[in-house]
C-alpha cells in the first residue's frame, strides 16, 4: 500500500494503532526518538570480561521530542553556544509544502551547559583550510576521548564543523593532540575547561568569544 496514495489517512491517525501497523514502517510517519545514554551498570562486564554494554533509555516523550511530523534529518550543534549540544531537525513537506508539516523545529539543550566542555575549531594550513581528516585525541579526567573532522554526516542535514567534547567535572583538559592530514602532529596541554578554542595548523590556539 502506497503511503503517498493514502496520505490522508495518514494523518487522520487512521493507520497508527499497533494492531494495523504490525512491524513494518510506514514512511516516516512514527513518533521520533531520543535516547539518552545511561551508561553501564556497576560492576557489568561483557563475554571479554573486560567492558559492558551500554544502556539507552528514551526520553523523547518526556522532553517534548517525540514529534510525529516527517523527520527527514538532523543536525547537531551549539546553536546557543552555551557549551551544550543542540539538535535543528528538517521535515519533508509532502504535496503541500505550506502545511504545518514544513518547518525545521529546534530542540535547545538547556541542561548539558552545567558540566565541563571543550568546543574546537580546526584550520588548516598545510593540510585543507577545513582540516578534513583530521584526528583529535583529548585526555582530561583520566579519561581519554578521539574525534575525527569529516567531510559531513547524515541525510538531508549538515553537522557543525566544530569538534564538541564533554568534559564531566574535569577542571581542564590535561592533553590534547590533533594529527593534521597533512601528517604533522601537535599537542597542547592544560586547557581550561568550557572553552571555545581554534586551533590553527602550525600557528597555535587562541580561544574564541562567544559569538564565534
Amino acid at each position: 500500500m502506497s503511503a503517498v496514495a493514502h496520505i490522508d489517512d495518514y494523518k487522520s491517525g487512521l493507520h497508527y494503532s499497533d494492531e494495523f501497523r504490525g512491524e513494518m514502517s510506514w514512511n516516516g510517519y512514527e513518533a521520533n526518538n531520543l535516547l539518552r545514554n545511561e551508561g553501564c551498570r556497576e560492576g557489568e562486564v561483557d563475554q571479554a570480561g573486560d567492558s559492558c554494554t551500554l544502556r539507552f533509555s528514551d526520553v523523547a516523550h518526556v522532553l517534548g521530542a517525540d514529534d510525529l511530523r516527517d523527520s527527514r534529518g538532523v543536525a547537531v550543534t551549539d546553536i546557543d553556544n552555551d557549551g551544550d549540544l543542540d539538535l535543528a531537525i528538517n521535515h519533508n513537506t509532502g504535496y503541500e509544502p505550506m502545511t504545518p508539516q514544513g518547518p525545521a523545529a529546534l530542540l535547545r539543550n538547556d541542561v548539558g551547559s552545567s558540566r565541563g566542555w571543550l568546543s574546537l575549531q580546526l584550520r588548516g594550513t598545510t593540510s585543507n583550510r577545513d582540516a578534513i581528516g583530521a584526528v583529535v585525541s583529548l585526555e582530561a579526567g583520566g579519561l581519554r576521548q578521539t574525534r575525527q573532522r569529516t567531510a559531513g554526516s547524515g541525510y538531508a542535514s549538515q553537522q557543525s564543523g566544530r569538534l564538541h567534547f564533554g568534559l564531566g567535572d574535569a577542571p581542564s583538559v590535561d592533553r590534547l593532540t590533533i594529527r593534521w592530514p597533512s601528517g604533522k602532529e601537535e599537542t597542547f596541554e592544560d586547557i581550561p575547561a568550557r572553552s571555545r578554542i581554534r586551533i590553527t595548523e602550525g600557528e597555535g590556539l587562541e580561544v574564541l568569544s562567544a559569538g564565534h
